[in-house]
């Protein structure tokens, strides 16, 4: 898989509500694309190439973690989204396609700046194709 360049997958029926983490994701030039369950986010991934999957922890069909482990081996990052309270906490699941699941959740303000340090490197990085 190349690099995709700023491409983001959000899986999960909450991300299509999610106006301020998208608006911000554009922001940094991110592409967003939306994939309502695992199902759909699988078939999506067979024929794209993203460099950020970002998914709740309870799809519809599924967990978000069976999901996110496919993508292990894959120049990818994920993050899981688990909801607490009038927030969430965000898992780091996959690292650039090492599954890193058991490191600390971040908060909304250490995931914002995860993000932006991400689309810095990706600003910096080479394309291939």
């Amino acid at each position: 898989m190349t690099l995709a360049g700023r491409e983001v997958l959000l899986v999960g029926e909450g991300f299509h509500n999610a106006h301020a983490l998208t608006k911000r994701l554009q922001q940094w030039q991110f592409q967003c694309h939306f994939a309502r369950n695992a199902r759909a986010a699988s078939d999506w991934l067979e024929s794209h190439q993203v460099d950020l999957v970002l998914s709740d922890t309870h799809l519809s069909d599924g967990t978000g973690f069976r999901l996110v482990m496919t993508l292990a081996d894959l120049p990818v990052t994920a993050f899981l989204c688990v909801p607490v309270e009038n927030n969430c906490f965000w898992l780091p699941a996959i690292n650039d396609g090492k599954a890193c699941l058991g490191l600390p959740a971040l908060r909304t303000s250490e995931f914002v700046s995860t993000l932006e340090e991400m689309a810095r490197c990706l600003a910096d990085a080479p394309k291939v194709n």
